[in-house]
């Protein structure tokens, strides 16, 4: 099972990769501008005010805080797996790093349908791609071991509000989710699982308190 996660992780930096050299040459461009034309067809105050809302979620600070509650329950509960939500640093090292060298401008300020709710949260960056929404939240719902269904549907909901609202390109969200899910998938595997030690010296697994599920023996 390791080795299959391994391989998937690199397949997906990868085609991350990829992705990042196509948007350096400007070469998804016009269908970029298609698919967000396309998304943003349907045009209603609430649904503003919806995406507006379920995109505040996907915030750094948001994500961060939420990555370190877990972190410390994990460890209050003797988990081995305790650090892996704060890799989500990980993610948005990188993130910034890709913002600062592949020059792809936002979309334009005029398609903007985003509320600011909260805008002492909000650090435009000059580059879009990818997004660090989308990343964050991809990150988190593999760390955290989501039902498949779920993940996907949460994973998929943050991506159309970021290009609904005119945040960021398709291209940057899609980068955003092989970012978030490559190095989710890539972290060390064996060493995941609880070792809480029993009154009679031996150990046995935790019971799941809803952290993420525990691997098997």
């Amino acid at each position: 099972m390791i080795n299959s996660l391994t391989r998937g992780a690199a397949a997906t930096l990868v085609a991350f990769v990829l992705l990042a050299l196509l948007v350096a040459l400007g070469a998804l461009a016009r269908l970029d501008r298609a698919v967000l034309d396309f998304v943003q067809l349907p045009h209603a105050s609430w649904l503003d005010l919806g995406a507006s809302l379920i995109t505040a979620l996907g915030q750094t600070e948001v994500v961060g805080t939420i990555a370190l509650a877990v972190a410390i329950a994990r460890l209050r509960a003797r988990r081995r797996d305790w650090w892996m939500p704060l890799a989500v640093l990980a993610v948005i090292a990188i993130e910034l790093l890709m913002k600062l060298t592949i020059p792809q401008a936002p979309p334009p300020a005029e398609l903007a349908r985003s509320v600011q709710l909260f805008p002492f949260l909000e650090a435009p960056t000059a580059f879009s791609f990818p997004s660090g929404h989308v990343a964050r939240v991809a990150f988190m719902v593999v760390a955290l071991q989501w039902p498949a269904g779920l993940s996907v549907a949460v994973v998929l909901v943050m991506a159309l509000t970021r290009v609904y609202l005119a945040e960021h390109w398709p291209s940057d969200v899609v980068g955003g989710w092989l970012l978030g899910y490559g190095i989710a998938a890539g972290a060390p595997n064996a060493s995941r699982g609880p070792v809480v030690s029993s009154a009679s010296g031996g150990n046995h697994l935790s019971p799941n308190i809803g952290l993420g599920e525990e691997p098997h023996a």
